[in-house]
């Protein structure tokens, strides 16, 4: 018994986040309620509140079930001893953006964080979060691109927090502007050819 209702609370729990993400995405965080993501997840106000304390914190772990989907890999890489960072980085950075610009989930989640978020006060919490990934994902780049400084791959002109800083921007810019755009083919294509031009700045 302890199990099943175990389960269903988390049947509950991912139901809100699901409606979260739905009525997010129509209407924006500022003028949602949690009457109106219970009511589109078939659930009481109150069973809301027992899984999410405020809205706040509901829409931070509906950002946290995707948000940045390459992190794994970049720890991997930036852990192990490749002899090609620049080329794992490359094929690591095209995958996860290839990934977000194509599973719908991901793409509802980025818009809701880029383009239906008024980042006022209360926001304090999920934007320190953000920061937190950014930080973490910029000292990932630079200890790649240090190894590959260290391998005498990086080009001279190119020292290693600037190369992770531009790359940082690069792919926040092509994700912002992909979810402006209908994912398919064409987007990964013209994604993929600004990441390639970038990265052939890179090499000695």
């Amino acid at each position: 018994m302890a199990r099943r209702t175990k389960d269903e609370a988390e049947q509950t729990r991912s139901a809100i986040l699901d409606a979260a993400e739905r009525v997010f995405y129509r209407g924006g965080v500022a003028r949602a309620s949690l009457q109106e993501v219970a009511e589109d997840a078939g659930v009481t106000r109150g069973a809301v509140y027992w899984h999410f304390r405020n809205k706040i914190e509901l829409l931070d772990a509906m950002a946290q079930r995707v948000l940045l989907p390459q992190e794994d890999i970049l720890d991997q890489l930036a852990a192990s001893d490749t002899r090609a960072p620049l080329e794992d980085l490359h094929r690591a950075c095209r995958d996860g953006l290839k990934l977000m610009m194509n599973d719908p989930q991901r793409r509802r989640v980025f818009t809701i964080l880029t383009q239906r978020c008024e980042y006022i006060e209360e926001m304090a919490p999920v934007m320190e979060r953000r920061a937190a990934c950014k930080g973490r994902m910029l000292d990932r780049f630079v200890r790649l691109f240090l190894r590959a400084q260290t391998l005498k791959q990086l080009a001279p002109g190119w020292p290693p927090r600037v190369a992770a800083s531009t790359l940082q921007a690069l792919m926040s810019g092509l994700i912002v502007n992909g979810l402006e755009g209908k994912p398919g083919r064409t987007l990964d294509r013209a994604n993929a050819a600004c990441l390639a031009a970038f990265f052939r700045t890179l090499g000695r």
